[in-house]
């Protein structure tokens, strides 16, 4: 595509993205292959990364410099930061930036109280999942507020039609809400083969993780540490598989606050050394060929991206029916789906493939042919070019 990417709107359209990162997860990745993405389409893009002072450089910022795109840092005290909302203001009118694409509920608050009149900038606001599952926390709260602040954006981009139906959204008739489905970078031509040979021979991945993948059966999932992600189920499940005379281990490759809980609940269940938890893996995705089974046990989520990279590399799927992910799967046909907290029908979920190669290689071959066909970045971008064109025509 040429730098003039619409008649309506400049080839030189500035964008600044605005998130507070916590990690580098299915959202960062999403954030950055769009951007990336952008670049391609003639768009000037800037990542503007929120962070707390103490903090020298986040994971979303080396990864953002490392792909070549551009990063202004914005440090200030944690909270309903209005003064540093003003900054990030100040900067973006000053460089003359022509709309503001927000990423999480920080964003959204900060940038979305600030009247238009004052603002004078449209916002766009991806959202990329709600995931509190309880009532009365400081992260409940800051969803209620972001649901909030919704009405005073331009445009809210859903990440899964099922948030549609969110008890916040579906009431908001004045939300102009589009539905765009997350994409991931095309696959390469290499054979799942050549990828492991690859992976076993380079010395960028960690031995611990590739030798813990050749001991056994290997479960494995990628995400947050947190309650919401349901690997205490998973570990549950584990158990279960290994009375039932399985040999299989477990791999959960992510960071968080869960951790001591989860690496408790392995001790207890004598699982200690079939359940590995090496942190955050910069370069998680690329372990997905070691693995026998991806599983995704989350009690609540968006549009999980590891979801679209387990189906490009092949690897069988289990996941819970959650959020987006049965707009993406089909049950029986791109993988085995089921409900959330059943640590049990997780188990026999995960018994099923291992113990039919015809189920296995029928899943993988369905859901390798949608995310090729439906799920790219390129696609993506489009769509979120077509929300751009609406609310800067809207602006002009």
């Amino acid at each position: 595509m040429n730098n003039m990417v619409n008649p309506t709107i400049p080839s030189s359209l500035r964008v600044l993205h605005v998130i507070d990162s916590g990690g580098l997860y299915g959202a960062e990745n999403v954030l950055l292959d769009l951007m990336s993405e952008q670049v391609k389409m003639g768009l000037k893009t800037v990542l503007a990364s929120i962070g707390e002072k103490h903090i020298k450089e986040k994971p979303i910022e080396h990864e953002a410099v490392r792909r070549g795109l551009t990063v202004k840092k914005f440090r200030m005290r944690p909270g309903l930061n209005f003064a540093g909302a003003l900054q990030i203001l100040h900067y973006a009118q000053k460089e003359g930036f022509d709309l503001l694409h927000s990423h999480g509920y920080k964003g959204n608050i900060l940038l979305g109280l600030i009247t238009r009149k004052i603002r004078k900038i449209p916002l766009i606001t991806t959202l990329h999942g709600w995931t509190n599952t309880g009532s009365f926390t400081r992260m409940a709260l800051y969803e209620r507020m972001d649901s909030f602040c919704l009405r005073f954006t331009d445009a809210v981009i859903l990440v899964n039609k099922a948030m549609l139906s969110h008890p916040r959204l579906k009431d908001r008739k004045r939300l102009n809400t589009v539905v765009i489905n997350n994409g991931i970078p095309s696959a390469s031509n290499d054979s799942t083969l050549k990828k492991i040979q690859q992976i076993l021979s380079n010395r960028r991945f960690d031995r611990t993780i590739v030798d813990f993948c050749k001991e056994g059966y290997t479960i494995g999932s990628i995400g947050r540490l947190s309650k919401e992600k349901g690997y205490r189920y998973l570990i549950e499940a584990l158990n279960l598989l290994i009375q039932k005379g399985m040999d299989a281990n477990l791999i959960i490759m992510g960071e968080g606050e869960e951790r001591q809980h989860l690496e408790g609940l392995s001790e207890k269940l004598g699982l200690s050394d079939r359940v590995l938890m090496p942190g955050y893996c910069t370069n998680a995705r690329d372990y997905l060929t070691c693995l026998n089974v991806f599983v995704l046990p989350s009690l609540t989520e968006g549009m999980p991206i590891t979801i679209l990279e387990a189906m490009q590399a092949k690897v069988p799927i289990v996941a819970t029916c959650v959020g987006g992910v049965p707009d993406v799967l089909e049950k029986e046909k791109d993988a085995l789906l089921i409900e959330s907290r059943n640590s049990e029908e997780l188990a026999n979920a995960i018994k099923r493939l291992y113990c039919n190669d015809a189920l296995k290689y029928d899943l993988v071959t369905s859901a390798y042919t949608k995310v090729i066909n439906n799920y790219t970045i390129a696609e993506m971008t489009k769509k979120y070019l077509k929300v751009y064109q609406s609310v800067y025509k809207t602006n002009e």
